[in-house]
């Protein structure tokens, strides 16, 4: 379920679903994040590969893609 979808639920909840969602929204925001073990290199490298229909030059253009630059 994306964030919009979420939001888009929230004026269905009665007051006391709400009060529950807020308190667990409050408990995860104080978690610390915990270390997966990995480096960020590590896990975009994982990812490499992952995506189809992208054309074959996409690495090496991708600045073209995104935004317009010159083809390299």
């Amino acid at each position: 379920m994306s964030t919009n979808e979420i939001i888009a639920e929230l004026p269905r909840l009665s007051l006391p679903e709400l009060e529950r969602l807020d308190a667990k929204v409050h408990e995860l925001l104080q978690r610390k994040p915990q270390p997966s073990g990995r480096n960020w290199g590590d896990a975009m490298s994982s990812l490499a590969g992952t995506v189809d229909g992208l054309p074959a030059d996409y690495a090496s253009n991708h600045d073209h893609y995104l935004h317009g630059a010159p083809k390299r």
